[in-house]
């Protein structure tokens, strides 16, 4: 129990100490630890992504206490959560710090402007993980394929982008579309 608790906190706090562009940037190392520790695995990763991304809060965060919690429960939920905020609360207020008095340094314009395409190769390189896991990996059945809600995927998707509305609504119409369909079956 203990040394599980280290661990959860120990791989947190380098989830939260090395990622840089938000939570989707730490599922390299969550994959990482779905194969290295028996706390989750990669299925219940790819809900867990799909579940933090609908909750309120920060993704990363959502996505540790959840791996907590699957873990050790509640004490694993807050270890786990702990681990993942704590660099950021020393880093962050140490950044600010020293960002306001270089902001307009060229050294640090440099580096952040190749920090940001990193991000997206990170994150580019997971989604590309998730789609082989998801559909080349498990072969999936089409046969059970509800084409209702992939043609409101498609639409609402499109409909972003061409409208560009908050996401909220999108949401809304997609719940209450979910409802009617529950209430029609």
């Amino acid at each position: 129990m203990h040394s599980t608790c280290f661990l959860l906190f120990f791989e947190f706090l380098k989830v939260g100490l090395f990622t840089y562009g938000g939570g989707y940037a730490s599922l390299p190392f969550l994959y990482l630890m779905a194969d290295t520790y028996n706390w989750f695995s990669h299925e219940q990763l790819v809900q867990l992504i799909a579940i933090s991304g609908i909750t309120p809060g920060p993704i990363g965060l959502n996505m540790a206490t959840f791996a907590g919690y699957q873990t050790l429960g509640l004490s694993g939920a807050f270890i786990s959560s702990f681990g993942l905020i704590l660099p950021m609360i020393i880093i962050t207020s140490q950044v600010f710090r020293l960002y306001r008095k270089f902001s307009e340094n060229r050294y640090i314009k440099s580096i952040l402007y190749v920090l940001r395409p990193t991000s997206c190769a990170l994150i580019t390189s997971v989604g590309a993980k998730l789609f082989y896991n998801l559909i080349l990996n498990n072969k999936l059945d089409f046969s059970n394929v509800d084409y209702v809600g992939l043609a409101l995927v498609v639409l609402l998707f499109l409909l972003t982008f061409k409208l560009k509305r908050d996401p909220i609504i999108y949401m809304a119409i997609a719940g209450i579309f979910g409802v009617c369909v529950y209430f029609l079956k």
